[in-house]
């Protein structure tokens, strides 16, 4: 009797023992209350996504932001930066590529900004597109410009050379004017020198300019034209003066040599002007030398083309006569390329035969 009777009342202390612990729901648990003749649940661990303190009847969920992954949690993680928690019970999600997070506690991660990039997951932040290349897409690396293109930095595309300027590398931060002597039609490519025949004074320029008329260019890449020289023609603007023949002339920017006047003549090559026949002297070839003025002619003037006859009584016995000689009284020119004959008998000049004596 005494036996079953110390049995009961260690049962009941086991009770009343258990009854004060079931009273204490610990931190990560919920008790839910009895209700009437009910006896009270508890305690049970909290569900992912979920936390409490100690003696809570219920469970409360993470705060936008927070995650937990484990059952009984009496606090949340906050969502780490280069993440996002869009849910409460799963791990963080590391940021997609091009995007990024730089701050804690985020249920979203931002896109990257128009010119930049980051090809890893899981950023805090995004890279600047550098100069000489593009970003059309923030989660891949930047993309060199092509020759022809350049770029600053923050570019979603690179921009043609302008009119003028070349580029032949990739990934260009600028482009190259087109220096003096040369023309750019095509960006890509290097400059091309001016033709013979043209030149271009001005950098920048994508045609070259044709020698204007008296001018010549004999080479490739000319930043001007040459002003064709005295003494030589410039008919072709692509090769070099060539030299005035003989019985021609030229002055400074000629395009073509002048053949000297009647009367004139040179035979040197190369010359600045003609020379005038001489007196005595006639010049029917201009390319010739003067030639004199033959026996029974002559000429006291300048410019000549050929001589004039002695007249009648008149004579010249040598070449290269200004004028001719009247016959003097006494003598007799029957021919205009001799000497006067004797002939005493003549009394007067300019006799062509000679007379009997008629003063007998």
């Amino acid at each position: 009797m005494n036996t079953i009777c110390l049995l009961l009342f260690i049962a009941g202390l086991v009770k009343a023992n258990s009854i004060v612990e079931d009273n204490y729901c610990p931190p990560g648990f919920y008790c839910e209350p009895a209700f009437g003749n009910s006896r009270a649940i508890g305690p049970r661990p909290c569900p992912p996504g979920t936390y409490s303190n100690a003696g809570a009847s219920s469970c409360t969920s993470c705060s936008a932001g927070y995650y937990n992954t484990k059952q009984g949690s009496s606090f949340c993680d906050v969502c780490p930066a280069g993440h996002y928690c869009e849910a409460a019970d799963v791990p963080p999600v590391g940021c997609a590529k091009g995007t990024y997070n730089d701050r804690i506690g985020q249920t979203a991660c931002q896109p990257c900004g128009a010119g930049d990039y980051t090809p890893n997951g899981g950023s805090t932040m995004c890279e600047v597109c550098p100069s000489g290349s593009y970003c059309a897409d923030s989660a891949e690396l930047p993309v060199p410009c092509e020759p022809g293109t350049y770029s600053n930095f923050k570019q979603v595309s690179c921009t043609a050379c302008p009119t003028g300027y070349y580029q032949t590398n990739n990934g260009s931060a600028y482009c190259d004017i087109c220096s003096p002597g040369h023309f750019c039609t095509v960006p890509s490519d290097p400059p091309v020198p001016c033709p013979p025949g043209t030149a271009n004074r001005y950098a920048g320029q994508i045609t070259c300019a044709v020698c204007a008329s008296g001018n010549y260019s004999d080479r490739y890449g000319a930043s001007s034209c040459d002003v064709c020289l005295s003494g030589s023609s410039c008919l072709d603007a692509s090769i070099s003066p060539k030299l005035c023949a003989p019985g021609t002339f030229s002055q400074s920017g000629q395009i073509e040599c002048t053949q000297c006047s009647p009367g004139y003549q040179t035979t040197r090559t190369g010359s600045t002007y003609c020379d005038i026949c001489g007196p005595g002297r006639y010049c029917d070839n201009p390319a010739g030398l003067q030639v004199y003025c033959p026996p029974g002619t002559a000429t006291d003037k300048l410019g000549q083309v050929e001589c004039t006859l002695c007249p009648p009584g008149t004579y010249t016995e040598k070449p290269g006569a200004a004028y001719c000689i009247i016959c003097p009284p006494g003598w007799t020119c029957d021919d205009t390329r001799s000497a006067p004959r004797s002939c005493p008998t003549n009394p007067l000049p300019r006799q062509v035969t000679c007379l009997g004596n008629s003063f007998g």
